[in-house]
């Protein structure tokens, strides 16, 4: 019996033995890292956010300003904290093994700095299953170990990311109550209204990953109706954020393959989202975007029933029409418009109209055709009278809907970014500058709708611009330019069997119906083209400087509106960023000093940013080249003003920086730069023995980086670089090369 008793004491002891190494053996997995909170993780320095405020996205070597010290080093933490929201909850990002969690000090309500994204990668997601991060539920208290990094890289609008280690496991170690949302208002993320405002890092990075709670906005417009995303206005006017479908319960469907929807939503929330419907509370994490739509900033993602409150709907007013839409001075102005009851019934619709800018408007009554057609007719005025309008529309609960404009928004509901407008003309024959011109910041020509004969020289064919944009919101054939002048560039898209017949230099007359396409004013659909003469002098561009046209330079901006469609030049340019959009690889950054303009790669040019292309015989541009003369036309997409250059003449005197030897070397070899110090130039020289994905990197003495100069794969060979560090302050720098495995640093001295 004793004997038996020991071998029963003795094997509980050997198996309290393991289950007790084991359980070391995991935390010592997870005490071999640094332990941190969240919310230390999190803060970034209120000097750094201030910078980042003014600077937006102009430069983007200085993205990292909104980032943690902990992201900018990748540093691998461990941390404890709340779940918020469990995996398959947030659905947009790793196949929904993604999870929110907050810092574990967190009570009540939830605290700035304390929230942060948890992101599997997803090929690791099996590995993840095994580590227990599917066990983890609402208020479970965790323990993980992970990689902190930022998404999308490269943008002043990324989100921070802690990456847990694949083979560590997820602790649940405790529970917790789950912190309530953060009242917080649209001017902490977005002043202004997109695409003209400014991102608010200051009072926004502290929300990033917090659950946050917004009340009394207006839908100013559809962001994505595929996906079910909308923007929203202040009360002000003054500030606006749109929503992201983060999550299965408020989206139409994402991913690739598809995550649908949830069926509530689809089928009874997102029917009533419109232009100037009501929302009462919006709640939900700070997160922000990749892709094109990186440029809003802050975004909130609603994540669970109940998170979206819809109050009543305004009166909805659209289309807008005018006849005739070139008016002449023996004919009056019919306006009609569409007018959709809300939630309460229409009072009244007036279309209110000013001559010449002065004086106060007058008032028309618009009555009805139909249910929702309403029609008024401005009175019939002189010879160049210049006349602007827009429509009010009144329920019986008093609530006003002002429509103004074309654009699609949300500033069509703001009279202070422009009207409805056309100059009385002698007959009804348009000229490029007429079809361009427009006082407004909203960008929109008075002759949206219209069809017009057009003529101009033509300044791109298919010899100069493809027929389709290489990618998505590009430019393609044709170009007209009237004249070497402001507003007098045009996009002309039609049948190739009309336009075809027609060369560059040509002098045409083209009829189509004028539009706006992605803010870009051009005649399409065209019907008719005349030539009328051939093989005339080459359009002059006209010498300009790339900062007219910077990343804070949003659309309509009078300094940059009024060269959409036209040749430009710029002088001295230097490739700053080989890839500054996350949405298009292709695009590239060049910069004469004043700021930087995005290039479009839509021409017939052999010259390329994307080093793979070297397989089609193209020309490898890469960061710090420079450029004499630098042609192009001037063109708008994506919420940056762009630059299309042609063909290969269009870019003259390019001067590479990087300069390769084919000797072999034997070893990964980082020389000191020279000369050390310098001002303002040097030299950094390395060799490779290998092939490898290669990146030099320019860092300053707090390890925030200030320039990438090399990043791209590299073939065996040794290698000299110059850097201009013009744009710099003196002080000590460090320079970084990476290839493969390997990484040095070293120390450089700027002494201006």
């Amino acid at each position: 019996m004793k004997y038996i008793l020991s071998l029963i004491v003795s094997f509980f002891m050997v198996a309290l033995s393991f289950a007790t190494s084991k359980s070391t053996a995991s935390l010592k997995k997870h005490y071999f890292y640094p332990e941190v909170s969240i919310c230390s993780l999190q803060y970034v320095p209120h000097d750094s956010l201030a910078i980042a405020d003014s600077l937006q996205l102009s430069l983007p070597g200085r993205w990292t300003l909104q980032m943690s010290h902990f992201a900018q080093h990748n540093d691998t933490v461990t941390i404890t904290g709340v779940c918020i929201v469990p995996a398959k909850t947030i659905t947009y990002t790793a196949k929904g093994y993604t999870m929110l969690v907050c810092d574990s000090s967190s009570t009540g309500i939830a605290k700035p700095w304390c929230g942060i994204l948890v992101r599997v990668n997803t090929v690791d997601s099996s590995q993840a299953v095994l580590d227990g991060f599917m066990n983890v539920q609402r208020g479970d208290v965790v323990r993980m170990t992970g990689r902190i990094s930022e998404f999308p890289t490269n943008s002043m609008n990324s989100t921070t990311q802690f990456q847990p280690i694949p083979g560590i496991p997820v602790e649940i170690v405790g529970s917790a109550p789950v912190p309530g949302h953060i009242s917080v208002t649209a001017c902490d993320f977005y002043q202004g209204l997109f695409p003209n405002g400014k991102a608010i890092y200051t009072t926004g990075e502290q929300y990033e990953g917090v659950l946050v709670e917004l009340t009394h906005l207006t839908v100013g417009a559809i962001v994505n109706s595929s996906r079910g995303t909308f923007y929203m206005i202040d009360e002000s006017g003054n500030c606006s954020i749109s929503d992201y479908d983060a999550s299965h319960f408020f989206t139409i469907g994402h991913e690739n393959p598809i995550i649908p929807g949830d069926p509530f939503y689809v089928d009874s929330i997102w029917p009533k989202i419109q232009v100037g419907t009501f929302i009462d509370t919006i709640r939900g994490f700070i997160s922000t975007a990749s892709g094109q739509e990186n440029q809003r900033g802050y975004r909130i993602c609603p994540l669970l029933p109940g998170d979206l409150v819809i109050g009543k709907r305004v009166t909805l007013v659209n289309t807008h029409r005018r006849y005739p839409v070139v008016v002449t001075s023996d004919s009056s102005a019919r306006v009609t418009c569409v007018v959709k009851e809300g939630s309460f019934p229409v009072a009244n619709v007036k279309l209110k109209y000013r001559l010449n800018n002065s004086g106060d408007y007058q008032n028309l009554s618009m009555s009805p055709t139909d249910d929702t057609t309403y029609q008024a007719t401005i009175p019939q005025q002189s010879l160049n009278t210049f006349v602007n309008y827009f429509i009010e529309a009144a329920d019986d609960s008093g609530n006003v809907t002002t429509y103004a404009s074309s654009a699609t928004d949300g500033t069509q509901l703001d009279t202070s970014h422009g009207f409805f407008f056309y100059k009385v003309k002698s007959n009804s024959t348009l000229s490029v500058f007429d079809v361009q011109y427009t006082p407004y910041v909203n960008g929109r020509s008075g002759y949206v709708g219209g069809i017009a004969t057009v003529s101009g020289f033509v300044t791109a064919d298919t010899a100069n611009i493809m027929l389709t944009p290489r990618t998505t919101g590009g430019a393609s054939s044709w170009f007209i330019q009237d004249s070497s002048s402001a507003w007098n560039g045009m996009w002309v898209v039609g049948a190739e069997s009309l336009l075809a017949q027609v060369n560059n230099n040509d002098n045409i007359s083209v009829t189509g119906t004028i539009q706006e396409s992605g803010d870009v004013t051009r005649l399409a659909n065209v019907t008719n083209v005349i030539i009328n003469s051939t093989g005339n002098p080459k359009r002059i561009p006209i010498k300009l400087n790339t900062g007219r046209f910077g990343p804070s330079v949003g659309n309509g901006n009078p300094n940059a509106e009024k060269y959409e469609g036209v040749l430009v030049q710029f002088d001295s340019v230097t490739i700053t960023n080989i890839s500054p959009t996350a949405s298009d690889i292709t695009e590239f950054e060049v910069d004469d000093g004043t700021g930087p303009i995005l290039v479009r790669r839509d021409g017939r040019n052999t010259f390329s940013n994307v080093q793979g292309d070297t397989i089609f015989g193209s020309t490898i541009l890469h960061q710090g080249d420079k450029i004499h003369n630098f042609v192009g036309i001037v063109y708008f997409g994506n919420r940056r003003y762009k630059v299309c250059p042609r063909t290969n003449s269009d870019f003259i005197d390019v001067t590479g920086i990087i300069e390769k030897t084919n000797e072999l070397p034997s070893a990964f070899s980082l020389k000191q730069n020279y000369p050390n110090p310098f001002n303002p130039t040097t030299k950094f020289s390395y060799e490779l023995p290998v092939d490898g994905f290669t990146t030099l990197q320019v860092f300053n003495v707090i390890g925030q980086e200030v320039v990438t100069i090399v990043n791209e794969f590299q073939t065996v060979g040794k290698y000299s670089v110059s850097f201009d560090a013009t744009k710099l302050s003196s002080g000590i720098y460090f320079y970084r090369l990476r290839s493969g495995s390997f990484i040095d640093t070293k120390k450089m001295v700027l002494l201006k």
